[in-house]
């Protein structure tokens, strides 16, 4: 296959690209791991403990290159809304666990959030026109070779623009 820019996999923020590729090599990592553990032959198990050695070398590279930049934890652009920015919500019950993830600082704990955290009734709600979109949806999608319904490709052919 010829290369394309297809094999670039990146949201386009460099930290959070690196914090992805270390997960990745992490699960790859313990793959070869379970994979030498399922065989006798040495010469397999060679193989695979190279490839297993390889991802951590990978993954120590990303995390390396990860701590060089400053700040390293990927903030976007837009604030978040400053009401449930710093809120943890208790939707657990039983022996709750405390931590520097809910407490201290300026860390708002809400033991008991319920029905809704958004202040409304905990309900869903479905306008007439969620109704339309989803029905015609589930008729561009049905599997019946009869219908015919509206594509995907039909509602972005539009008209081509003349140069």
């Amino acid at each position: 296959m010829p290369w394309s820019a297809a094999y670039i996999d990146t949201i386009g923020e460099p930290t959070a690209d690196l914090r992805s590729n270390i997960a990745v090599e992490a699960r790859a990592k313990i793959v070869y791991e379970r994979l030498i553990n399922v065989t006798d032959d040495a010469g397999i198990k060679g193989a695979l403990g190279f490839l297993m050695t390889r991802e951590i070398a990978h993954q120590k590279s990303f995390e390396k290159a990860l701590h060089s930049i400053q700040p390293n934890f990927p903030q976007g652009k837009l604030p978040g809304e400053p009401e449930f920015t710093s809120v943890y919500f208790n939707m657990s019950s039983g022996n709750d666990v405390r931590g520097p993830w809910n407490e201290g600082g300026d860390w708002k704990f809400v033991e008991d959030p319920q029905p809704a955290v958004d202040g409304g009734d905990g309900t869903a709600t479905v306008t007439e026109q969620d109704v339309q979109v989803l029905q015609a949806m589930a008729s561009r999608t049905a599997s019946d070779p009869s219908a015919a319904s509206t594509t995907g490709a039909d509602l972005g052919a539009g008209t081509a623009n003349e140069a």
